[in-house]
């Protein structure tokens, strides 16, 4: 089917990959989007995905050279105190590393939506504010995925 991009494949395919990497079972909560206010204690969010185009061929389908970058939230909370900083920390790089690896290693394609996909960027931060220290520890991990995709018009 003829596009004027590659996006709405690319998150599409990937959050449906999510959501077979970890099933109801898993106790994961994976969302297309902002989870929103019912959460969790492990949520993987498929959020904001960007893209730039260049052109590629000067025949007649006018295809682009697309450059796609996903971002992708890990968010694992665990009730308690300072131990369980790293139990959180843990369990959050184990979710991200899934993802990874099917990326890199099971399906470079995202289900056929793109020519090939690699993380590029990781963030990892720690909750600092007093009422969720009080509580316990969280930890998010902000991944982004770059990909590359050809886009044609016919």
């Amino acid at each position: 089917m003829p596009s004027s991009t590659a996006v709405a494949d690319f998150k599409n395919a990937a959050y449906t990959i999510g959501t077979t990497l970890w099933n109801a079972a898993s106790g994961v909560q994976v969302t297309f989007g902002h989870p929103g206010p019912t959460q969790l204690n492990d949520i993987v969010a498929f959020m904001d995905v960007t893209a730039s185009q260049e052109p590629s061929t000067f025949g007649t389908s006018r295809s682009r050279e697309e450059e796609l970058v996903l971002t992708v939230m890990f968010s694992v909370y665990r009730a308690g105190g300072p131990t369980m900083e790293k139990v959180a920390f843990d369990r959050a790089i184990e979710l991200q590393s899934d993802l990874e690896e099917y990326f890199r290693v099971t399906d470079t394609t995202v289900g056929g939506s793109v020519r090939e996909c690699f993380l590029t960027n990781i963030r990892i931060a720690s909750a600092t504010d007093e009422q969720t220290l009080a509580a316990g520890r969280l930890v998010e991990i902000e991944a982004t995925y770059s990909a590359k995709a050809r886009v044609r018009t016919a």
